[in-house]
């Protein structure tokens, strides 16, 4: 289950990616969207905020590594990371 969840962060973190070069104003709108929405997960109690939480906490690691070997910011790939992460986490419970 771990893999499954590292793999759709991953997905995820990639296809943000892929849509910031093409227009970085839809992206920032898409990036703050799954920010607040992870956001939003992971202050939820039970188990899928539990589940919310662990997302957000890998998709933070993924995403602050992938922005640092792309040479981006690495707090905007972590903060995007976390939010996805989240959304993941808190679905997949």
């Amino acid at each position: 289950m771990k893999l499954i969840k590292t793999t759709l962060v991953i997905s995820a973190l990639m296809f943000s990616t892929s849509g910031m070069a093409i227009d970085k104003t839809a992206a920032g709108a898409v990036a703050g969207a799954a920010i607040g929405a992870g956001t939003g997960a992971m202050f939820k109690n039970g188990e899928k905020g539990k589940d919310a939480r662990k997302g957000g906490a890998v998709g933070a690691v993924v995403g602050a590594g992938a922005a640092a070997v792309t040479g981006n910011s690495v707090l905007k790939g972590a903060a995007v990371g976390a939010g996805t992460g989240a959304l993941i986490g808190e679905a997949t419970h």
